[in-house]
Formats: C-alpha cells, sequence, structure tokens
C-alpha cells in the first residue's frame, strides 16, 4: 500500500475494514479531511488535522527513539491564514463551506473554506484570496447566525432612526438583502427558520407571525397572550415529523411542523409550556392563511385585501401543554427525529436557599402519545433514585442532551446529569422518560454525545476541574485505552523483533481522565474519531490552546497536531472548533452518512500488547522518567507536555513525606492514604462523606437498569447488570441490608447535631468578641442598649408579681440581669 500523505483524511488506519476499503479500485472519493477553525485575537487560522490513530502515534514515537533527540517538526504543521486582525465573533455555515468573521474596523467578511480544504501546508497570509467584504457597512453588526440548512445569514444591530429594521436577513452566498424587522433587544432568537428553510416564524408581542421563507409574505399565525419564547427544530423529522406526497407542491402544502412556546407567569399565574403543530394544532386562537389562487401574484394580493381568494382558517387546539410554577426561563433541546423535545426548566434564584444557580426541573414533550394517538403529552422525566438529593429532596439537573443520531432503532435515548455534586449521568428512554443505564457518580456537568451516538464523553468543565469519561454505548462500557510505549522502556520478555509495544489499560478506575487545564471549549469531531478541549479567553488568561482526545480517551501527541499551542499563551485564543461535516447533495436522507459510524478499532499493526508484569514494569518506567508526575491522560508517551499514567501499585510508593514522587501531603493526612491519589486518612467529616460518596459511586457507575415484572406497585427499574469494571466489583459486595442503612442514616444524623452544636457554639464565642469588641468603640451606646434591656427585666418583674407565666426567652433574661449589671459598671460612665 502507498504511504498516506498529510493531507490524507484523518482515519484509524489500523482499523482492517478501513483499510481494506481504502485500497480497493471502487472506492468512493475520499471525505473531506477534519479540520478546526482557530480564532484568536491576531487572525483566524484553519487547520487540517491528519491521522490521529495509533499506527500514526506509534510511527512518530519509533521515529523520535531512532533519532533519540527532541523529534522534528513534522510536515504537516502550520495551517492556513484566512485572515489576519482582531475579529469579534466569527459564524460557521451548517454545510462547512463557509466562516463569516466580523472585524469592527471592516465589517462582516466571509471565507470561502472550500478552497483551502487540500491546502493544509500552505502558510496563506494572503486576505484577499480567501476573505472578501461580505455586506457593506456592516461595521455595526453585533450578533449572526445561520439558518439550518445554510441558506440564510440573519445579523442583529443597534437599533437607530437609520436602522429601524436591525434585525435584517441576508442569502448567505451572496450577501444580498433580503428582509428586516424591528428589534430591541440584542437577540436573534425571535427568527427562527423550519429544517427545510421552507417557512419562517418572527415573534412580535402576544404573537408569532410565520412567513413564506423565500417571498416573506405571511402565511399564518400563533396567537398566544405573554409568549415570551418560542423554538423550532433545526433537523430533519424523518418520517416522524413530515409527510411526504408525490408532487412537490402537495408536499409543500401537507408537511407539519412542530414548534414549543413558552408563555412566562404573571400575577400568580404559573408559566406554561405548549407543543404546538402547524398547520393544523396551533391553539384556538391561531390561524393559517390559505390561497384559492395559485398565481403568486394574486396570492399575495388577496392576501393584503383578505378578499374571497384569502380564508382564515383556524387551528385546532395544542398537542401537549405544561403548567410551570417555578420557571422563568426554558431550554428545548429538540430530538433527532424532531418529534419529541426536552424541556429544561430554570429559576434564577432558588426559593429554598440551596443552590447558587437557582432551581430545576425536567420534562419530555411527545407529539404522540401511545395511548392516545393523535394526541401529544407532557410527562416530567423520571430521575433516577441514585441521585444525590438535596435537603428539601428536590434534585438540580445539569445536563440533559438527545443521543444525536436519528437512524438508530428504536426509540431516541436522551442522557441527564442530575444530583447534587457529586451528580449521577444517566441515560433515559425516548419515550417512557424512565432511566434505562447508570453512568455513574463523579464530578460532571457535561454529557457530550458524538454525532453517531456511539461514544459518550461525561466531563467536568468550567469552574470543575475538566475529569472526562469515555464510554461506548453500545457496550455499555468504559473504552479501554492504549498507550504507545517505546520498546526500550520493556523488559526482555517483550518480543526482540518488534520495534513498538502498547499497554491496555481496562481498569474502570484508572480511565477516567484529568485534562492538563481547565477546560472551556468541548466537542466531538463530525466522525465521531477525536474529541477537542480548549483553553481560552477570556474565561482563562493563561495556558491557551487545544488538546485533542482520541475516542477512547487517549491524548494525542502535541507532534502530531498542525498548531503549536505555545503560539497562543497566555491568553491569545478566542475560539476553536470543527468544520461541520459537508452535506449530501445526492441523496438528502443518507447526509447524516457523509462520514461511517464506525466502532472501536482493533490494535495497530505491528505493535506487541505488553501485559501483566511486564506492563506494571513498562508503566513504571514511565512514571520515573516523568519525575513522578501523576496524569491519566493517556496520551503517547514519546513526548508532548502530558505526564505519563502512574499504575496504583507505583503511586503508594510515592508516599507525600519524602518519598520518590506524587503531590505532597500533610502528616496529618498520610494515616492510610496515599499520595498518588491524594485520599487522606483522617477522621474528619468532610474525609469521611468523601469516602462514602466514593463507595456510593463504585455502585451506581455502569449499571443496567430493566423492567420489573413484580406486583403492582413495585419499583419500575431495577438494578440488573452491572457492564462495567466498577460494576462488577460492586455486585460481588451486594447491596445494604436495612438495618446497615438505619444504622448508617443514624449515625450521620448523629454527626449532623454535632456539627451543629459545634457551629452555635462557635457563634456564641464570636457574638460574645463582637459585643466585647463594640464596647471598647463606643462604651455609651452599649450602655445605653443595657439600660433598656434592664427596664424590660424591671417589666418583666412586675408581671410575675401579677402571676404571669414566663416563656423561655424571658427567664433566660432575668438570669441575664446580674452579668448586665456588672458589664454597665465595668464601663465607668
Amino acid at each position: 500500500m502507498a504511504t498516506k500523505s498529510a493531507s490524507s483524511p484523518p482515519y484509524d488506519y489500523d482499523d482492517r475494514d478501513s483499510m481494506v476499503a481504502m485500497a480497493a479500485p471502487s472506492s468512493p472519493t475520499p471525505k473531506r479531511p477534519i479540520q478546526l477553525l482557530f480564532r484568536s485575537k491576531e487572525a483566524v487560522e484553519l487547520f487540517t488535522l491528519a491521522d490521529t490513530s495509533l499506527s500514526s502515534a506509534a510511527a512518530a514515537t519509533s521515529a523520535a527513539a531512532a533519532a533519540s533527540a527532541a523529534p522534528a517538526t513534522p510536515s504537516n504543521k502550520g495551517g492556513v491564514t484566512l485572515y489576519k486582525g482582531k475579529t469579534t465573533f466569527h459564524v460557521l455555515n451548517p454545510n462547512g463551506k463557509y466562516v463569516y468573521l466580523h472585524d469592527a474596523d471592516v465589517g462582516l467578511i466571509q471565507c470561502d473554506l472550500s478552497v483551502n480544504s487540500n491546502n493544509n501546508n500552505n502558510n496563506n497570509n494572503n486576505n484577499a484570496a480567501v476573505a472578501t467584504l461580505f455586506i457593506q457597512d456592516s461595521k455595526s453588526i453585533q450578533l449572526a447566525k445561520c439558518s439550518p440548512r445554510g441558506t440564510f445569514l440573519l445579523t442583529w444591530s443597534k437599533p437607530n432612526s437609520s436602522n429601524v429594521e436591525n434585525l435584517r436577513i441576508y442569502n448567505a452566498t451572496t450577501g444580498l438583502y433580503l428582509h428586516g424587522f424591528p428589534c430591541k433587544k440584542s437577540t436573534l432568537s425571535t427568527v427562527q427558520w423550519t429544517y427545510d428553510e421552507s417557512l419562517v416564524f418572527h415573534l412580535v408581542t402576544n404573537e408569532v407571525h410565520i412567513y413564506n421563507a423565500h417571498t416573506f409574505q405571511r402565511v399564518g399565525k400563533v396567537r398566544c397572550s405573554n409568549i415570551a419564547s418560542f423554538s423550532l427544530p433545526s433537523v430533519k423529522g424523518y418520517a416522524a415529523n413530515t409527510t411526504t406526497m408525490n408532487t412537490a407542491e402537495a408536499m409543500m402544502n401537507e408537511r407539519k411542523y412542530l414548534l414549543t412556546t413558552f408563555v412566562s407567569g404573571s400575577k400568580g399565574k404559573p408559566s406554561r409550556v405548549d407543543l404546538l403543530r402547524y398547520p393544523d394544532r396551533m391553539g384556538v386562537e391561531s390561524t393559517t392563511i390559505t390561497s384559492t389562487n395559485s398565481s403568486t401574484s394574486s396570492t399575495t394580493a388577496s392576501i393584503e385585501k383578505e378578499d374571497g381568494n384569502a380564508v382564515n382558517q383556524k387551528s385546532g387546539p395544542g398537542l401537549a401543554s405544561k403548567s410551570l410554577f417555578d420557571a422563568e426561563e426554558v431550554h428545548v433541546n429538540w430530538s433527532p427525529r424532531a418529534d419529541s423535545a426536552l424541556v429544561l426548566t430554570q429559576t434564577v434564584v432558588d426559593a429554598t436557599g440551596e443552590s447558587y444557580y437557582g432551581s430545576s426541573h425536567l420534562f419530555l414533550l411527545l407529539e404522540n402519545d401511545i395511548k392516545r394517538p393523535g394526541y401529544g403529552i407532557a410527562t416530567s422525566v423520571t430521575l433516577p433514585t441514585e441521585a444525590t438529593k438535596s435537603v428539601h429532596g428536590s434534585i438540580p439537573i445539569l445536563c440533559a442532551n438527545w443521543v444525536p443520531n436519528p437512524t438508530i432503532v428504536g426509540p431516541i435515548p436522551f442522557g441527564v446529569i442530575s444530583g447534587s455534586m457529586p451528580p449521577l449521568a444517566s441515560l433515559h428512554h425516548g419515550i417512557t422518560a424512565e432511566p434505562t443505564f447508570l453512568f455513574g457518580r463523579a464530578h460532571r456537568n457535561t454529557m457530550d454525545i458524538s454525532p453517531h451516538g456511539r461514544f459518550i464523553v461525561c466531563g467536568g468543565y468550567g469552574n470543575l476541574a475538566g475529569g472526562m469519561d469515555f464510554w461506548d454505548r453500545n457496550k455499555g462500557k468504559l473504552i479501554p485505552r492504549r498507550m504507545m510505549v517505546p520498546l526500550a522502556s520493556t523488559n526482555s520478555a517483550t518480543s526482540p523483533e518488534a520495534t513498538m509495544s502498547y499497554v491496555t489499560i481496562k481498569e474502570a478506575s484508572e480511565l477516567s481522565i484529568t485534562s492538563q487545564n481547565p477546560a472551556v471549549g468541548h466537542q466531538w469531531s463530525p466522525d465521531s474519531r477525536t474529541y477537542l478541549i480548549s483553553t481560552t479567553s477570556p474565561r482563562m488568561n493563561v495556558d491557551n490552546g487545544v488538546h485533542i482526545y482520541r475516542y477512547d480517551g487517549g491524548l494525542v501527541d502535541e507532534r502530531m497536531l498542525p498548531w503549536n499551542n505555545a503560539s497562543y499563551h497566555p491568553d491569545k485564543l478566542l475560539c476553536a472548533e470543527y468544520i461541520p461535516a459537508p452535506f449530501s447533495a445526492e441523496d438528502e436522507e443518507k447526509e447524516f452518512y457523509y462520514y461511517p459510524d464506525r466502532p472501536q478499532s482493533p490494535p495497530p499493526r505491528g505493535c506487541v500488547e505488553v501485559t501483566g508484569d511486564a506492563a506494571k514494569f513498562v508503566l513504571a518506567n514511565l512514571a520515573s522518567h516523568n519525575n513522578g508526575r501523576t496524569s491519566n491522560t493517556g496520551g503517547s508517551s514519546g513526548g508532548g507536555s502530558a505526564a505519563s499514567y502512574v499504575p496504583p501499585g507505583a503511586r503508594k510508593s510515592a508516599t507525600g513525606a519524602g518519598g520518590g514522587g506524587g503531590a505532597y501531603v500533610p502528616p496529618g493526612a498520610r494515616k492510610g492514604g496515599t499520595a498518588g491519589s491524594r485520599i487522606g486518612g483522617g477522621t474528619s467529616l468532610a474525609e469521611r462523606m468523601r469516602q462514602e460518596r466514593e463507595d456510593v459511586t463504585s455502585k451506581v457507575s455502569g449499571v443496567k437498569l430493566t423492567k420489573r415484572t413484580g406486583p403492582v406497585g413495585a419499583s419500575s427499574v431495577t438494578s440488573a447488570a452491572k457492564v462495567s469494571g466498577a460494576g462488577a466489583a460492586a455486585s460481588g459486595a451486594g447491596e445494604k441490608s436495612k438495618s446497615a442503612l438505619r444504622k448508617e442514616k443514624l449515625n450521620l444524623a448523629k454527626e449532623k447535631t454535632e456539627r451543629e452544636a459545634a457551629e452555635a457554639e462557635q457563634r456564641k464565642k464570636d457574638e460574645e468578641k463582637e459585643r466585647i469588641e463594640a464596647n471598647k468603640a463606643d462604651p455609651e451606646k452599649r450602655a445605653k442598649k443595657i439600660k433598656k434591656i434592664l427596664k424590660q427585666i424591671d417589666e418583666i418583674k412586675e408581671k410575675v408579681s401579677s402571676g404571669c407565666e414566663l416563656n423561655d426567652d424571658q427567664r433566660k433574661k432575668i438570669e441575664s440581669e446580674d452579668k448586665l449589671l456588672k458589664e454597665l459598671a465595668s464601663l465607668g460612665l
């Protein structure tokens, strides 16, 4: 087979089936390579990601070992400079052909990405060759977005006397102005297109107006008093959302589009979310404008004059509705089949005072109810009983995402991360909304599902430490991770003929990954083979850069990447993301398969797996080579900034008391702990609670839930199988008995009582200290207050003489009389 060039698509060539397909004479045209767009404070660049498979990693590591020096810069280093200068924002066209940049000194600029798709080795600094001014006099534009198919571009700028229609629609290819709407708020959500861009919906006061997206003639309206927002699915619903006809005209007339509307509560009335369908189920107050004239000009005149050729047809009631008593805003996430939606409601302030981020609830809206065909339904999502609850019994919801593949068999599942820290990640049935699989409890707040729906990352980003877990949804297991190591790191038991070897990490407890820097951006590649983690400004103004992980969690060596992260230090990178996959021009139904859905790749050719004691020896050598630094990044060992993996056996010897490595651990926390894991052995309440959470986590990680066939009233789900390493280990331990749970509950209650008593005692001491300080600062003010209290005591004594009974506060006040008199005398006034 011929050697693969640097510009070849980033496929894992260690996959035997892929190699055969690529070598076949009748193989299709190679797919567009995976590309990334970087926007920094200095320029906008386009990079092509070369082969990131383990085979490529083995070649790079072998070459570095043979050279016995610093690795040379690979031939694919560098990208294409699309535009030089500082930009305020950028928008990628959904088909991946254009990117729109905004320079406050120039205006809105269009860059054609297809021109540079095969030019990853050229440092093109000529802006005129790739970038052109898209819209004249567009310096004032502040926001922009594309329609679902990339045909239209919507922009917003501040309104003024000469720019009344400040919400404007342009042709996304030519920049031709098409239509405008007035909009005072800085938002683009008031204008939305249907997935096929045949209709455009515009939100106004108490109504949503519906227009033909090409002629901008109104064809209907949704009447909804106090409407705050609405949402349309941006993906094709396949057969579930569209009724196809024989002719194009009939199909246009018969297509039905779902939408949701949100009405905020007012004057004691609750908020409400409605599931509607255009044109037949938009609510009784809504209408659709139909015409008996087939001519476009006649139709326009009839609608304007509302004569006999135009009929305002009343619509039927909505499909489903849900009243929300504690919702100030909603986030709607549509199913990839566009026949259902997840509605996450949130309040800005939590009335119970438990959460800084407010309270949240999750609902599922379905177009078709199984029990009542032709009607929709709104149900609450059943959260797992294993999710940690707050003091008042509520369960916070951090994330809710659909599996994005609409072609999978059966109902589309969705993932949820819920519960107090550490929350629980779970998969749910797309119709019943019941949990079907538990990923486990960890400090995670994001669930990213690959475009094909096979691989899932549970990550902790933003304010969390950046931990990640990579799962295979089809297998229900954490993905084993292979690490390439040079032959020199192995012992003599390894085959002398081999030039490279690898170690496979399978233990669930060792597959959790810690990112090098706090993660701001995160995204799956369009082919589901790599995962991007970025640290960008202004969220993080230090160590800006982009790291790429393979689908199994292995960190791609920076030598294999076409960019240099050091050039963006400390705070130059503003954004980094993958270029979307192009739409298929041949068959719209198959556009989802632009990149094939591929399973986990087999081991790379020409490499020997190191197992048993030899594997421990290899990992220990890598740990000592990196001065004992510990990191579960799973990257290649041939270089890069990542510290290498350290096995549990090596970590136990790295005590913080002056041992070979690891972070320092205070003496009070060394008992029974390890430096590598940073787990102390102290008896503090925080330590015991942490250990208890970790013990519970091991029992819910990788748990598959199935229906129970027991009596009526029993739990609808039960633990059926432990399918991951952690789950298998927990299954042998068994569940706790009722007496053990009761005893554990009593111990926790006792600890809580003791903690509250200690806190009360501390508060009392603090108040006494503050009182003494106040006396020193202003004795006259304190004396005045004491005399007031003494007067109250005299009044209480008069009540006692008259036969009145005293409460506890009155008795305490009388008992404090002597103390107050002494304090008054000590003031010397």
